[in-house]
């Protein structure tokens, strides 16, 4: 973390090949917009990809509110939680909406042209499950109210995997799930509206390529967080 003459703080780039160093240079610059002329976000989206294609404005369009996007396609757990500051909680936002954890699946994979071995399941779940836990913690001592959000279902027949990473979301969502009950944070199921009933297999033309929503997707997405957020008084 790099503390700024300019009055705000922003990263150093990571000191090796990281997804989350792809739109450092732009959310240094918005990041600093915001500070400058002092403006705090309603509502900042933050995590991958997921987050980072969603056009949240034809969503979302309450008069007078300020929604930021802060998802960066391919972050993971690792360095969101490292970012966290610098792209969430520096700026203030009265909500923090999370989406993360599905690219840390990808260590369940190996590589087959590399030779690369998959990372063992229980590592990786733990590892991811360790750094959500951690923003959490850098967000309990803030005003900034962290929402939680499941991970959304995937259909990936070219994967070497693709079970050992439905049971990852699987546990990963019940974990989330729990966690947002024990901290008293708010926990939105995308996961249970984007799956045939009482299955893990995803909805049929809800995705552009079986892993990214399309807009459809998106637009099931913005009615279970509208209709979540409702629930306890909260406009979107």
């Amino acid at each position: 973390m790099i503390a700024t003459n300019e009055g705000y703080a922003r990263l150093e780039y990571f000191s090796r090949t990281a997804a989350a160093d792809s739109r450092r240079k732009e959310f240094d610059i918005k990041n600093h917009s915001l500070i400058y002329t002092d403006q705090k976000p309603d509502f900042l989206f933050i995590g991958d990809s997921i987050t980072h294609y969603w056009e949240l404005n034809a969503y979302f369009n309450l008069p007078g509110q300020l929604i930021v996007n802060r998802g960066i396609g391919g972050d993971t757990t690792e360095y969101l939680k490292r970012r966290f500051y610098a792209d969430a909680l520096q700026l203030k936002p009265r909500y923090c909406i999370m989406g993360i954890g599905i690219n840390d699946s990808i260590e369940l994979e190996g590589d087959y042209w590399r030779r690369l071995e998959p990372t063992p399941y229980e590592e990786v779940l733990t590892a991811a499950q360790r750094n959500i836990s951690d923003i959490i913690r850098q967000t309990e001592s803030t005003d900034t109210t962290l929402i939680l959000t499941s991970l959304l279902p995937i259909h990936i027949p070219v994967s070497l995997n693709e079970a050992v990473r439905k049971r990852y979301i699987k546990e990963m969502n019940a974990w989330l799930a729990a966690t947002a009950r024990r901290k008293k944070l708010i926990y939105v199921n995308y996961y249970l509206t984007t799956t045939f009933p009482g299955t893990d297999k995803l909805l049929g033309g809800i995705t552009y390529d079986g892993l990214h929503p399309n807009a459809r997707g998106y637009e099931i997405m913005a009615a279970v967080l509208k209709n979540t957020l409702h629930q306890y008084k909260i406009n979107l």
